[in-house]
């Protein structure tokens, strides 16, 4: 099975630790998933939340890029709406060639509508903004030009990146399918059941297809077939009870950084957290020994008919090294146990203990 993992991080905040130790372990992280088993990391864009440390993406994707040698690094999401069509042409360009042709680029009209209001748009201005201006970001990688202004730095890459589309929104998904962009589909703790995962699959696969055919799926790259996958919170240890007792705390502590904006707001939608072993339980979160995640993979896999994993790994207030032991052990125990289940199908509610 053509099956990939990628890594997801938000850099929220650890209360106590300074944002600067915050940036520093995490390209500790990244440095240890460039040893292998890891195909490419996801860095999310947040705007006046402490769940998103790196308002700007590409600042953190140019440190990154000077860190790891081979994993390839994509902002997902530039949030295009919040850019300068020019600047953010320039920007993917930049990073393209400082990554040597690492670059991935996510791009999307922003979750979250408290963020873009600090930006003075609301979703339907959003909505506008990124259908007017992410086809001349498009244009000007493809012909190194925007309008009459010649780019003096190209994308490595030709004709562009390889280009994702993160939604959890089911509406969303045949237009990706059409235009051939990588997707994740769901986001952890607020992802939609494995059977609606696996409906969206294959309506994306079978509209690629067409549209591939047809010679339309301008967004996909020759010879390399679109992703799609889902993203969920891992973390594993030797025995699921230690992996639990040390996320309970941690993963309190990062939904406090995840519902933060909409507290403070007056929404209802984030006002008690999830009791973590239901999630656990309902495959929403990855936690435990090796073998409980690996099944957990496998059945995700499995069942929603994937061909890419993305953990989040560093969230809340887990110590760095329990976070590089726990990707130690999914990369050399969890990804080999998934790739060797792959060709059996999953029964869906199997779990390893």
């Amino acid at each position: 099975m053509d099956l990939e993992f990628g890594l997801f991080d938000w850099v929220d905040a650890a209360p106590g630790v300074s944002v600067a130790d915050v940036y520093d372990a995490r390209l500790r992280v990244l440095a240890e998933a460039d040893q292998g088993g890891f195909a490419t990391y996801h860095l999310a864009e947040h705007h006046g939340t402490p769940l998103g440390l790196a308002p700007s993406p590409a600042v953190f994707i140019a440190a990154a890029a000077r860190v790891t040698q081979h994993i390839r690094l994509a902002p997902t999401t530039f949030v295009v709406p919040l850019y300068e069509p020019l600047r953010l042409a320039e920007e993917i360009a930049m990073l393209d060639q400082l990554s040597h042709g690492r670059l991935d680029v996510g791009v999307g009209r922003g979750s979250s509508p408290h963020e873009i209001a600090m930006y003075g748009l609301d979703p339907a201005d959003a909505a506008g903004r990124f259908q007017e201006s992410f086809p001349a970001v498009l244009e000007a990688l493809e012909t190194g030009r925007f309008g009459q202004v010649e780019l003096s730095v190209p994308v490595r890459q030709r004709p562009h990146p390889p280009l994702w589309y993160p939604t959890s929104n089911p509406a969303s998904i045949p237009r990706l399918g059409d235009e051939g962009y990588n997707v994740l589909f769901g986001f952890g703790f607020t992802s939609p059941p494995l059977d609606v995962v696996r409906e969206q699959s294959r309506t994306f696969f079978a509209r690629f297809e067409a549209s591939e055919a047809r010679g339309e799926a301008r967004c996909s790259l020759p010879g390399r077939p679109p992703r799609f996958g889902v993203m969920r919170h891992v973390f594993v240890a030797p025995t699921d009870r230690e992996a639990l007792e040390l996320a309970r705390p941690a993963f309190a502590d990062h939904f406090a950084s995840f519902a933060h904006l909409w507290r403070e707001h007056g929404s209802d939608r984030f006002t008690t957290p999830p009791a973590l072993d239901e999630l656990v339980e309902d495959g929403k979160v990855f936690i435990g020994s090796p073998k409980s995640v690996a099944a957990q993979v496998a059945e995700a896999v499995g069942v929603g008919e994937l061909n890419y994993f993305a953990g989040a790994f560093a969230w809340g207030s887990l110590d760095i090294d329990a976070v590089l032991r726990s990707l130690g052990l999914f990369r050399d125990e969890v990804v080999p146990d998934v790739r060797g289940a792959a060709t059996t199908p999953a029964r869906p509610g199997t779990r390893g203990r």
